[in-house]
């Protein structure tokens, strides 16, 4: 009988009922790198294709950090910004072999590094009733070794531009308006006249 790998790296444990989370804020943190996972490991994931590591704070706060993977289609700049983004994160975490693309990216969990993250404004949909939203998500900006500087400014934090803020204004008011003009029609069926 022939046994498989646990594939340990990629494997997600669930929190106890009631166990909180605290989420890594903006801001430079001594971090500690706890898992990897990749997009190919989402069910009916279809966006770009990503590399992802779990991080824990010495706070206890957990965080992710993206990198997204080089396609065929990207430009070779894009090739060059992507591979340098992850390579740079690997050699602040102390990976120092490269010959195995796979082996170098395990080869980082359980190291620790000095990660900023920002925070990055987007809209989005509220699922349960369709109103636009805008929502922050916090994301990896870049890494240093243990000891290295790792600057955080709050004016590296990215809000909506006037576009967007037009965008989403416009979004809303139609969704305001659709969604009181429903509020207006079920009330006035109750009406007894």
């Amino acid at each position: 009988m022939s046994s498989l790998p646990f594939n340990l790296n990629t494997t997600t444990t669930t929190r106890a009922k009631g166990e909180k989370v605290e989420y890594i804020t903006p801001g430079a943190h001594h971090c500690k790198i706890t898992g990897l996972t990749t997009s190919e490991n989402l069910e009916n994931y279809k966006g770009s294709p990503f590399i992802q590591y779990a991080v824990k704070s010495d706070s206890g706060k957990v965080g992710r950090c993206r990198f997204w993977v080089v396609k065929e289609t990207d430009k070779q700049s894009t090739r060059e910004w992507k591979t340098k983004q992850i390579k740079d994160f690997l050699i602040n975490a102390g990976v120092k072999d490269f010959s195995d693309d796979s082996k170098a990216m395990n080869d980082a969990i359980h190291k620790d590094l000095m990660i900023a993250f920002i925070s990055e404004e987007y809209i989005s949909i509220n699922k349960e009733n369709q109103e636009p939203v805008i929502r922050t998500a916090t994301q990896y900006r870049w890494s240093a070794k243990v000891g290295g500087k790792c600057t955080y400014n709050n004016d590296m934090n990215k809000t909506l531009t006037d576009e967007q803020m037009a965008e989403f204004s416009k979004k809303h008011a139609e969704w305001s308006k659709a969604n009181n003009a429903m509020q207006t029609t079920s009330e006035d069926e109750d009406m007894p006249f």
